[in-house]
């Protein structure tokens, strides 16, 4: 037998594989995907539903989630990115409520569905930008509840760190056509802020301290008025505030490792100040100079690795609480654990709700609260 020949029959073999491997039900989807009307896409939304449904009911929950999977994908694959994000909240859903165990392989899943969405929503930013806005959204939401899914049953206590990573990015994409936080109508979460605020902590939390640093690094450098004692009413730089962010998440999760990585990039590859100059305008309150956000993560991170350093630790927040003060959502929670773990300074009881509330957030247990601008 000729190569050539060889190679047909083996082609022949697989197609009559596939056939048998297809159920009537994947035919009458596939049928109904190929008319290419709404109607038709709709129609194969309610029959996937029902069947992923019937799957659960009848204790076959694994199965009813892999044809949530599969189908979405195939919604995907024809551009149907509306009935897809429709039946992706119903895959969320049985992920938690079967439950299904968080493993590399759901994980992996999971990161395929991210990529098919994008790519298939892609045609739309231009000609359809509400719509466009609309979906992005929905694909946030379902990438919230995967970092719940896979904290609530997964080994790691605040979510995978690439679903982490995927919702962080998520919220870059969404927070580059997203209205600034006041003039967020829905007071949602989505203003352009708290965006950007959330994207830092899921980034932290899936230990990427180089990835935050590109993002860093495409932020505009501090303005005159923004080092300006009192920073003409206002706040530091954008950047600065989302280093401060990261590294008060990454110590508060005790990652002194990718905050030190975080610190080191940002003073050598992206910020360009004099740092000696800062470090001792920092301690002299009278040069008319606003004490810097570099400076305030540097001296945190070395009072945190040495012991009996709470005196210290205490200093540092009363010398930087005016900037802390003006971080939204707070920064408090965060500062709060940080002198509970490293130096055993044991929050008031008013506190212990709202640190519980932040754990439940980090692990996507909800969204930011509306109308709180990021810094």
């Amino acid at each position: 037998m000729s190569a050539a020949a060889a190679r047909r029959r083996k082609q022949l073999a697989a197609k009559k594989s596939a056939e048998e491997a297809q159920t009537p039900l994947t035919i009458r989807l596939t049928n109904l995907l190929a008319e290419n009307e709404d109607s038709a896409a709709y129609e194969a939304l309610q029959l996937a539903h029902s069947q992923v449904r019937r799957l659960i009911s009848s204790d076959k929950g694994d199965e009813g989630a892999e044809l949530a999977y599969d189908v979405s994908l195939q919604f995907l694959s024809h551009g149907r990115v509306s009935v897809a994000s429709q039946l992706l909240a119903l895959l969320a859903e049985v992920l938690m409520e079967v439950p299904i165990e968080t493993t590399s392989s759901w994980v992996e899943k999971i990161t395929i569905i991210d990529t098919n969405y994008k790519k298939a929503l892609e045609p739309m930013k231009a000609s359809q930008p509400n719509e466009y806005d609309r979906l992005m959204r929905l694909h946030y939401n379902f990438l919230k509840k995967i970092v719940k899914w896979s904290a609530d049953w997964g080994t790691i206590k605040f979510g995978d760190l690439k679903c982490h990573s995927l919702l962080g990015e998520q919220c870059w994409l969404i927070s580059s056509t997203a209205p600034s936080d006041e003039e967020d109508e829905d007071e949602e979460g989505f203003g352009k802020e708290s965006l950007r605020a959330e994207c830092i902590m899921h980034l932290a939390l899936a230990e990427q301290p180089q990835r935050i640093g590109e993002l860093l690094a495409g932020l505009p450098a501090p303005t005159q008025e923004e080092e300006k004692m009192g920073r003409g009413g206002g706040t530091a730089a954008e950047r600065d505030c989302f280093l401060t962010r990261a590294i008060v998440v990454f110590i508060a999760m005790e990652n002194l490792r990718d905050a030190n990585i975080l610190t080191k990039h940002f003073m050598e590859e992206i910020d360009t100040r004099n740092h000696k100059k800062l470090a001792k305008s920092y301690m002299n309150k009278n040069d008319g100079m606003a004490p810097t956000h570099v400076i305030f993560c540097c001296m945190l991170l070395r009072i945190c690795e040495k012991d009996r350093a709470g005196p210290l630790f205490q200093w540092l927040l009363r010398s930087f609480a005016v900037d802390l003060a003006k971080f939204r959502p707070d920064l408090k929670v965060y500062t709060t654990k940080i002198g509970r773990v490293y130096f055993g300074i044991q929050p008031p009881p008013s506190m212990m709700n709202m640190m519980e509330n932040m754990m439940a957030m980090m692990a996507g247990g909800g969204m930011m609260a509306p109308g709180m601008a990021g810094m």
